[in-house]
């Protein structure tokens, strides 16, 4: 089997696994008990919270486990609505993932807020200069993805953030797929930031949020009071012990020789979309190395994923996130993409597991379905 659908999710780091299986077997108590076990337990969550801290040069007080990315997407936009008094708007962008779009769409609905949804460019790429106009005294936050899943194109969000910096506006970044593909650290520049484990090679069921210290904050959940009383239920402890391990290697690995790496893989794919004619969706230059939208026009995206997936080749039509019947294609919409483009769109996206030879067996596959199928 052949896995090219890393931005879905990712293989369990080895590591990671190892750690957690201690847990479950050997540092198995509630770190909320007082006894030893419990205490042994909350030593290893706190160690990992210390570690994940390090890692994005943040404060462990500003760190919040949660059990995903939607959930603290959901925290963080829902609790800036909480505390924004008067003020109304919102400003995003109109390709950002749904747990951000309908969660706003759902605050719209029920608290009456407005949601500037900022269209991005032919390539994928907001313009900070655009988004930026709609920025006035009514606006209480703006969120905003780091790297967007479907296209991998990154999205100007250091400069929005240096912009924002000392305004009175909650600023959140969705930086899920960072983590191992660019470097990613906090520069006082924004007040949420959401990540998801299993992005980068950690556990499925694990998600952090940061919130810069000294920010209003409402606890999403109520209950025992855990998390500093900010989010109640038991944590998630062989989870949080193996998010913190899989999160240090990831990092430690995306140094040039992983970028290059899979930079060289990805113009190797690139080449042969061209020779089949086919068309890339993804702005070379100004995206994440491990991902590639392509199409093949005059065959459907679906039908291209599932004959992959009878020669054992794992791709996906765009976002694993999205109900089956909507994969991505209102990003590439939002581009302008041809529709005849966007319904035979699929995303090829790599880790740093991924070999040479996976890459050669999915491109030649690729030649073969693809001439069978055109002609």
């Amino acid at each position: 089997m052949i896995y090219l659908d890393n931005n879905a999710t990712t293989i369990l780091d080895k590591e990671a696994g190892k750690a957690m299986m201690e847990c479950f077997y050997e540092i198995y108590g509630n770190p909320n008990s007082i006894h030893p076990m419990g205490l042994e337990a909350h030593k290893a969550m706190e160690e990992s919270r210390e570690k994940i801290a390090d890692l994005l040069k943040a404060d462990p007080r500003e760190i919040y486990f949660t059990s995903s990315a939607t959930e603290s997407i959901n925290w963080a936009l829902r609790s800036a609505t909480s505390f924004r008094g008067k003020r109304k708007r919102v400003i995003t962008s109109a390709i950002e993932h749904k747990a951000v779009l309908n969660t706003l769409k759902d605050l719209q609905n029920s608290e009456g807020i407005e949601v500037i949804l900022v269209e991005p460019d032919r390539h994928g790429v907001v313009s900070a200069k655009e988004f930026l106009k709609h920025v006035n005294e009514d606006t209480y936050l703006v969120s905003l993805m780091a790297v967007n899943n479907v296209t991998g194109a990154i999205q100007p969000y250091k400069e929005i953030g240096r912009y924002l910096q000392g305004k009175d506006i909650f600023y959140h970044i969705d930086a899920v797929q960072t983590i191992g593909k660019l470097p990613f650290t906090f520069e006082d520049f924004c007040t949420f930031a959401s990540f998801s484990a299993h992005k980068f090679h950690g556990p499925k069921g694990v998600g952090i949020l940061y919130v810069k210290r000294g920010t209003s904050l409402r606890p999403l959940l109520t209950g025992g009071g855990q998390e500093r009383g900010m989010r109640s239920s038991t944590q998630n402890v062989p989870g949080i012990v193996g998010t913190a391990v899989a999160m240090e290697n990831a990092i430690k690995e995306l140094n040039n020789k992983t970028v290059e790496k899979l930079a060289s893989l990805r113009d190797h794919i690139v080449k042969a979309v061209y020779d089949l004619d086919g068309v890339v969706n993804t702005p070379l230059e100004h995206s994440i190395p491990n991902t590639l939208n392509i199409s093949i026009p005059g065959i459907k995206g679906e039908t291209l994923v599932n004959a992959l997936a009878s020669k054992g080749i794992c791709i996906g039509t765009s976002s694993a996130c999205s109900s089956r019947g909507d994969s991505g294609q209102y990003v590439l919409k939002a581009m302008k993409v041809k529709e005849h483009v966007g319904e035979s769109a699929v995303r090829i996206s790599m880790s740093r597991f991924t070999t040479e030879t996976e890459v050669e067996d999915f491109i030649k596959t690729l030649r073969e379905i693809t001439m069978l199928l055109k002609f």
